[in-house]
């Protein structure tokens, strides 16, 4: 709610996939705070069907280092595993190297936590 006042839209909210019970949490959520909710399971959504185990690994692990991060103070990132290694890049390193239009780094901004 804090962040509606703030003037922000969306909030994301990430919980590992062990847990379970995200539609349940989604809802819950929803009736506490009377903003809609949807849960998203993201490793379907990428490749649709349901995820492998080296899917399940690498999300998991990804997961871990991403909560790492934002402990840390770090926003506007992007994980990466290249080569065995898993890293982070500032997103507009990756808006830079790819020459995207920096009206979606913008949009990022707006969208980001």
């Amino acid at each position: 709610k804090s962040n509606r006042a703030k003037g922000k839209r969306h909030n994301l909210i990430i919980i590992a996939e062990g847990v379970g019970g995200t539609a349940s949490l989604a809802k819950q959520i929803e009736s506490i705070t009377g903003i809609e909710t949807r849960a998203t399971i993201l490793g379907h959504l990428q490749r649709g069907g349901s995820p492998s185990a080296l899917d399940r690994m690498h999300a998991s692990i990804m997961g871990y280092k991403v909560v790492e991060l934002f402990m840390e103070g770090k926003k506007n990132f992007m994980m990466t595993y290249n080569n065995g290694t898993y890293s982070h890049m500032d997103i507009r390193e990756i808006f830079n190297v790819k020459r995207q239009n920096m009206d979606l780094y913008e949009i990022t901004k707006t969208l980001s936590i």
